[in-house]
């Protein structure tokens, strides 16, 4: 199994180690990518509907790669802790170049499978129950665009107080273990 990591986070702390903790949970002859997105040359989407025409982004960057490692993955972890209710800035402009994966399944009917599944991840400073859903929706329709099925959601909120709770540590660990 191909697991393909999206981590969005500027720091490696709590939405890191809750990352990691999911990893360690899965079967040693997985094969997990970790890309640090943040450190990643993706322009923005600039609407021009190339990819409506040829089904690829006219943007030579990071994103090629990207896109063709999606593909290839059987699991797609979104990672990132809440940046004002969604993923962080880093991640965004990536799902928002997944055009060309959007329009394949969705304007094109190129494919419609769900052949993935998809798990997210994210931490949140704050304690309002509200982000839970904000970032459910975010997931879900990235996953979708991708192929995949949001199969599970992984948080810890109210960081910024308590920090990473080891009971979160626990339960990605556990996660890991019966999503394959």
């Amino acid at each position: 199994m191909k697991v393909l990591v999206l981590f969005g986070s500027p720091r490696k702390k709590y939405t890191y180690e809750l990352t990691k903790a999911f990893l360690e949970g899965l079967e040693k002859d997985t094969e997990v990518e970790f890309i640090d997105t943040t450190k990643l040359n993706i322009s923005h989407c600039k609407g021009c509907n190339y990819c409506l025409k040829e089904m690829k982004c006219i943007i030579k960057d990071d994103m090629e790669d990207i896109l063709n490692k999606i593909e290839d993955a059987d699991m797609i972890v979104l990672s990132s802790p809440v940046y004002f209710g969604t993923v962080t800035s880093f991640l965004k402009v990536l799902i928002d170049r997944c055009q060309p994966l959007y329009n394949k399944r969705f304007v094109l009917k190129v494919e419609d499978k769900i052949k993935k599944k998809g798990v997210l991840i994210f931490t949140a400073g704050g304690k309002n129950k509200k982000m839970i859903d904000s970032m459910n929706l975010v997931a879900k329709f990235f996953m979708l665009s991708c192929g995949a099925e949001l199969v599970n959601t992984i948080y810890c909120l109210n960081t910024d107080e308590v920090g990473l709770d080891k009971e979160a540590l626990q339960r990605a660990y556990i996660t890991s273990k019966s999503i394959l």
